[in-house]
């Protein structure tokens, strides 16, 4: 039996955190043979990567703990903000209102910095599948970037993941660089740096439509398909969406506290730690599958899809060709980890894996 707590509002969000809170010592309990584990986002089971952990890893754990074990697993889901919102997952993970979370590092752009790597990056690999399998490398061989989930926030990676190419959504027509300048711009956080020539407003998905309803931003950076199933095409009335190869960033985390983690049998966790692998595997695939249906879908209701002129990105790359560095020296500063080190080795991974930046970033 999976129970799945869906409601959205501000009430019943704060009422579900309150509940949650307040019973984190039933976290990742055990009665005879049957175990009870908790699963969240603070985004909603429609967005790609949690709707991969209700039903991809979920029901996979589940099928395999009963096949190979003694136990049986349920999963009590809490998404949409009914016990996290997309800023505390992290912490909901770590203080036990969740056993597993999943979320955006983007909204932990201090705690999970090291994490937010690709998003120093701009305009890298568009490819979603190439682009987590690239990130999943360099976390292998250089652990630091993670080191903290587990020494500060008493969780463990199981899995990365992201969505896919961030493209520009916008009420206006453009075409050259600098045609963005003096435009309010929505972004997630961390990449709002990208908005180098515009006028950069930070968003988060739940806000994004009311923000370009009431002209708080006239465009927002983000994917396609995410785009259109959250109607910020009508927001927009329309517009154009161009294809800006800012990259297929992984930014997506699948964590689970440690404590929980000791309580399981061992048999157990080893299910759920090959099972979020298989999940990374999977999520990515579908993430980069959603990023044409989400063109498709956006030019059916009537926006103007285009690619961005070569020159334009260029120009906007040599905007943030700074950026970089200034990224990674301020990671190593504020973590103690080799950030510059670790930047390079994932930039000539990147370029290894096939593809060019637009211009030559410099890691001192």
């Amino acid at each position: 039996m999976v129970k799945i707590s869906r409601k959205i509002g501000i009430i019943g969000a704060a009422t579900a955190a309150i509940f949650a809170f307040s019973g984190t010592a039933e976290a990742a309990k055990i009665k005879g043979n049957e175990i009870t584990l908790r699963v969240g986002s603070g985004h909603p089971p429609f967005i790609t990567y949690v709707k991969e952990v209700s039903k991809y890893f979920i029901p996979n754990v589940k099928k395999r703990v009963a096949a190979e074990t003694k136990y049986k697993i349920k999963f009590k889901e809490h998404y949409s903000g009914t016990v996290v919102n997309v800023f505390d997952t992290l912490e909901g993970t770590q203080d036990g209102r969740l056993d597993i979370g999943a979320w955006c590092v983007c909204f932990d752009d201090d705690k999970a910095m090291a994490m937010n790597m690709s998003y120093y990056v701009p305009f890298g690999e568009k490819n979603a599948i190439t682009a987590t399998k690239t990130f999943a490398k360099i976390i292998s061989q250089h652990p630091d970037i993670q080191k903290d989930y587990i020494k500060r926030y008493k969780q463990k990676l199981m899995a990365v993941t992201g969505f896919n190419n961030y493209g520009l959504l916008s009420a206006f027509d453009w075409k050259k660089f600098e045609d963005l300048k003096g435009r309010k711009i929505l972004a997630a956080g961390p990449n709002l740096p990208w908005v180098a020539e515009g006028i950069p407003v930070r968003t988060t998905i739940p806000k994004a439509a009311q923000q370009l309803q009431t002209g708080v931003g006239e465009a927002i950076v983000l994917f396609p398909d995410t785009d259109f199933k959250l109607k910020l095409h009508e927001a927009t009335k329309g517009g154009f969406y161009t294809i800006t190869d800012f990259g297929a960033v992984v930014q997506i985390s699948l964590t689970m506290n440690m404590k929980s983690r000791k309580k399981l049998p061992p048999e157990v966790v080893k299910i759920i730690d090959e099972e979020a692998l298989k999940y990374q595997t999977h999520s990515s695939q579908t993430s980069q599958n959603d990023h044409l249906w989400g063109l498709g879908s956006l030019a059916t209701a009537g926006v103007t899809i285009r690619t961005i002129d070569p020159q334009a990105k260029i120009d906007w790359a040599k905007k943030l060709a700074a950026w970089p560095n200034e990224r990674a020296q301020a990671v190593k500063k504020k973590k103690k980890i080799d950030m510059p080190k670790i930047m390079r080795a994932f930039m000539a991974a990147t370029k290894a894996a096939g593809h060019k930046f637009p211009v030559d970033y410099v890691i001192k």
